[in-house]
């Protein structure tokens, strides 16, 4: 995971949660403040859609998580389990996708010259919980 910076309101979050200091400091973790940031702050007017608080929405969703563990199973099982992909990318979900209930979508690029555009979060999803399914199936724009 890339380092983030958190806003103070953001760290507060974080401490309410905290039963005493002494569990605050213990279970400090850019995760951990990731969890206690509430939906709503995504959707606010107020939130700014950059690339600091992109990774911040990707790690919340669980997708950060979700792409490192297919990564690490294709390479642990020489590629007989998992997914493997050259590019899987988030970006701001600004042009309304009615198909979504997520604020990203994902640029893939799959590696071969066919399999590659705009996916949802839950086209990815169904991707990497069905082994039989093939990313090209599911759809996906080629527009950049």
């Amino acid at each position: 995971m890339k380092n983030m910076v958190f806003t103070l309101k953001e760290i507060k979050y974080y401490l309410e949660q905290q039963k005493t200091i002494h569990t605050a400091i213990q279970g400090l973790s850019e995760q951990a403040i990731i969890n206690c940031i509430p939906y709503d702050d995504f959707d606010s007017l107020n939130f700014s859609k950059n690339e600091k608080n992109l990774l911040k929405y990707e790690n919340k969703i669980g997708m950060a998580k979700r792409k490192e563990e297919q990564i690490t199973l294709y390479r642990n099982t020489d590629g007989k389990r998992g997914r493997y992909w050259m590019a899987c990318n988030p970006r701001w979900n600004t042009h309304n996708n009615a198909n979504t209930k997520y604020g990203i979508d994902y640029w893939v690029n799959y590696g071969d010259d066919s399999t590659y555009g705009w996916f949802t979060v839950e086209q990815i999803q169904s991707w990497f919980d069905n082994p039989k399914i093939q990313l090209h199936e599911l759809g996906g724009t080629k527009e950049r």
